[in-house]
């Protein structure tokens, strides 16, 4: 609201002063009802979380429907924002004002670490019954605590966060950004989040300097944070220790070497490359080496930790190039971090489990047991691994499905389906990166709006209240 005031906007601050309003009011009514002595529940605590993410969803589209968008498409932008998602309803980036722009990012700066760890961090009255909440949001397979008490810890995080925020916006701006837009593209930078005030992305800016502190700072948004903060904090190889950040950087150095080779010049056939004129965009026809290189590094540290920033409208790339992206788009970035998607430690223990049973095929007597980082996995553990890929599956298919079945063509279906659900924001076809989710009819946002939920608070926490046992407990808990 204060930005509108600032430069001039005054009709536009009204939707940032009715939202904050509206908020204040329900809170304050909600603190009043609070029940206090009643411990919480683990059940309870994700409910908490799950139903959270809604009701601020809703509280944070109002700023777009007094802005003008419908009510469908300011409920599809918030989401998209609180989840880090990135997919964006806008068209037209001259219809809106910088407030609107500062909030589409700050929505990705405090969704990114998460709205619960958040109030925790700033409500010591929510400390009660924390534990249960700040873990049912928290990414990962297991509770990986810093500090003994919970609001500690999200102390702790936020701390890094705001830290990293801060060095990003004072290099962006020494390397040329305008103020504004550095700190802009810094929130949702951190976050792994993908909004920017430029319609072009960041490949708008035309600044090799810049893209490369982006591949820096999004690399960081999609390790996880813990490890961040003991490395920092006098461990300096906690990360390089924790396999899954080696696994992790592994897999962008090795899809950022093969996006550079099939995407040089004399590996391309010349009728693929597209001089996308109306974009503005460079192009990479008859790029030097260390651009293409540097545009295979920016977009594969992008779709991995699922920030879903651009260069380039990768969407006119050649079918090798986008094919590696594809892959991508189903990896996701480390538990613990700002990322979406299925996170790498899943993978690398599905793996790991499935060479294990093949062991168990050829000999049946053998005792194997499933390690990570030194450490023998529970079997309950890997039994909710492998619940969490087929429920992931599932509700990617069945988005598919409905995509299809309401008109989109089958490339827009799959990609707008992974890239909401892994909350990547951009896909192919008519959602590229230039692109737009506005053209899609009121039933298939919906779809996509319920991906972007379900797919930030890790499919389970949503899904599980599809049981009717639950509702019956609560019942009986009532």
């Amino acid at each position: 609201m204060f930005v509108d005031w600032g430069y001039g906007n005054w009709d536009e601050s009204l939707g940032f002063l009715i939202a904050a309003i509206a908020a204040v009011g329900v809170g304050e009514y909600a603190r009043r009802g609070y029940s206090r002595g009643v411990e919480m529940r683990r059940m309870e605590g994700i409910a908490v979380v799950a139903s959270a993410w809604l009701v601020v969803s809703f509280f944070g589209a109002i700023p777009y429907a007094w802005a003008g968008l419908s009510v469908m498409d300011s409920l599809f932008e918030s989401m998209s924002g609180l989840t880090t998602t990135g997919a964006t309803i806008f068209t037209d980036f001259s219809a809106f004002s910088e407030g609107i722009y500062l909030w589409r990012s700050m929505t990705q700066w405090f969704g990114g670490m998460g709205v619960i760890a958040l109030f925790i961090a700033v409500l010591p009255k929510l400390a009660i019954a924390g534990r249960q909440m700040f873990f049912a949001e928290a990414p990962g397979p297991d509770e990986d605590r810093l500090t003994p008490r919970v609001r500690h810890t999200a102390i702790a995080l936020w701390g890094l966060y705001v830290g990293l925020t801060a060095v990003q916006v004072a290099l962006l701006y020494f390397f040329d950004m305008p103020l504004f837009d550095a700190v802009c593209n810094s929130l949702t930078t951190v976050a792994a989040g993908g909004f920017s005030p430029n319609p072009q992305s960041i490949g708008g800016y035309d600044n090799a300097a810049a893209e490369w502190i982006f591949i820096a700072f999004i690399f960081l948004a999609g390790a996880n944070y813990s490890l961040q903060y003991r490395a920092l904090g006098g461990r300096p190889m906690a990360l390089f220790r924790d396999q899954e950040f080696r696994t992790y950087a592994v897999i962008v150095v090795v899809a950022t070497l093969l996006l550079t080779y099939v995407l040089l010049p004399f590996n391309r056939d010349p009728s693929t490359d597209y001089l996308a004129a109306e974009t503005s965009l460079r192009v990479l026809v008859d790029a030097p080496p260390m651009t293409v290189l540097r545009q295979a590094t920016f977009q594969v540290v992008s779709i991995i930790t699922t920030a879903g920033f651009s260069t380039d409208d990768f969407n006119l790339w050649n079918d090798q190039a986008r094919v590696i992206l594809l892959v991508l788009m189903f990896v996701g970035g480390s538990a613990g971090s700002a990322a979406g998607g299925p996170k790498i430690v899943r993978a690398i223990l599905i793996v790991k489990y499935a060479g294990a049973e093949l062991l168990r095929v050829l000999h049946p007597q053998v005792v194997t047991a499933v390690r990570y980082n030194g450490k023998v996995v529970p079997n309950k553990v890997l039994r909710a691994i492998i619940t969490f890929l087929l429920l992931y599956l599932l509700v990617f298919a069945v988005s598919v499905v409905a995509l299809a079945f309401f008109g989109a063509d089958l490339m827009t279906a799959i990609t707008a389906s992974i890239a909401t659900l892994g909350n990547i924001g951009p896909g192919y076809s008519i959602v590229g990166p230039m692109g737009s989710y506005a053209s899609f009819p009121l039933i298939s946002k919906v779809v996509l709006f319920l991906n972007m939920w379900i797919g930030r608070l890790e499919v389970i926490t949503v899904l599980v209240f599809l049981q009717p046992a639950v509702w019956r407990a609560a019942r009986l808990r009532d």
